[in-house]
């Protein structure tokens, strides 16, 4: 192929990038205006849509913003594939089901695959706290720090880890002794998971999520059909709410296995913890049944929940302790027994450091 030959062909593709113009396209461009006006409004100021819309099968889409957007600007991709650079990186493949989301003032391109165009629902989101709604996707305080486990309570500590009843386990359980320093209290509980040297710009939904996020487009869409009314904007800034929650959750606890090269997810850990309440279970048992080192799942545990996976079960057992405590006559013995717990003495303790109270006086307080 000569120069002129492969000039030309470059010359042909950068004629049919298309940044819209799709057949069965719908957007949304809210007037700045209006935006200005509505967004002092209490509930509209953290977070807000300014543009939004459906591409679909959207051959030859292509956008570059080298200054980037004032908007963080989140796309869905519901079939086919597509890609996402960020400044002079490398291009990230995109693909059905996944969502990717672009921090604001960053140089970005995106694009949809020639053999296999991408449909996808798209969103520009301003407000006071976008970054702070979108923490972990390259925005928010601390983005990409290392790991940092508790004192005393890194995979090294609990890898020891037995059983978790009677008060023999205190020191094992990752829960802190009583005089210790307060880097194990569990009623300080992290303000945030802890997360990877690199944040991940792009997760993958599960089907009912991602069908959530398709029903939160249409249903804002059509309402600002209707008009830019302030009720309409408050309304769809809410909806963006519900959004980025569905994102973050999944971005925290991925459906396409958050231990590396395992068939396991963070979700069937906790099922698998849940169905154990009542009986015990051991750090190396957890992580056995994820298929992966004591190490790393411990690691990948608390990027997820922000918990070490002992302390996580524990609390399982203690929001269940409340049940019983809150719907049945049984003594504050019989429910600590009946969770594993062989010292009562133990379990009250552990008990109010997580709960701020005394089983007692849990039980005393009004409720509903």
């Amino acid at each position: 192929m000569t120069k002129d030959t492969a000039q030309t062909i470059v010359n042909t593709m950068e004629k049919i990038r298309k940044p819209d113009g799709f057949k069965s396209e719908i957007l949304i461009v809210l007037p700045d205006h209006i935006l200005m006006e509505a967004s002092s409004h209490p509930l509209v100021r953290p977070l807000y849509v300014t543009d939004t819309g459906y591409f679909p099968r959207a051959l030859h889409h292509y956008r570059e913003r080298p200054e980037g957007s004032e908007a963080v600007i989140v796309i869905f991709c519901m079939e086919g594939e597509g890609w996402y650079r960020l400044g002079s990186g490398r291009a990230q493949p995109v693909g059905q089901g996944q969502a990717i989301v672009i921090p604001a003032r960053t140089s970005h391109a995106y694009g949809s695959s020639e053999e296999h165009p991408w449909s996808i629902y798209w969103w520009h989101f301003k407000g006071e706290q976008t970054e702070a709604f979108f923490e972990g996707f390259g925005l928010g305080p601390n983005p990409g720090h290392e790991p940092v486990h508790e004192s005393g309570h890194g995979p090294e500590a609990e890898e020891a880890t037995t059983h978790v009843s009677g008060s023999d386990e205190w020191n094992n359980i990752g829960v802190g002794a009583p005089g210790t320093s307060d880097s194990g209290d569990l009623t300080e509980p992290p303000s945030r998971p802890v997360k990877t040297a690199a944040a991940s710009l792009s997760v993958t939904l599960p089907p009912d999520k991602a069908r959530q996020l398709t029903e939160l487009f249409q249903e804002g869409y059509a309402l600002l059909e209707q008009g830019y009314t302030l009720n309409h904007i408050i309304y769809v800034s809410q909806l963006a709410h519900h959004l980025a929650a569905i994102l973050r959750l999944c971005r925290l606890q991925p459906q396409d296995g958050i231990f590396r090269h395992s068939q396991h997810d963070i979700t069937q850990t906790v099922r698998y913890m849940m169905d154990r309440l009542e009986g015990t279970v051991t750090l190396k048992q957890l992580a056995a049944q994820a298929r992966v080192s004591v190490p790393h799942f411990t690691q990948r545990f608390k990027e997820a929940t922000g918990y070490s996976p002992i302390d996580y079960y524990l609390r399982l057992k203690i929001q269940l302790a409340c049940r019983h405590l809150d719907l049945t006559g049984q003594s504050v013995k019989e429910i600590s027994h009946r969770l594993g717990f062989q010292d009562p003495y133990y379990f009250s303790r552990l008990f109010k450091k997580i709960m701020g109270k005394s089983p007692s006086e849990y039980r005393g307080t009004r409720k509903g």
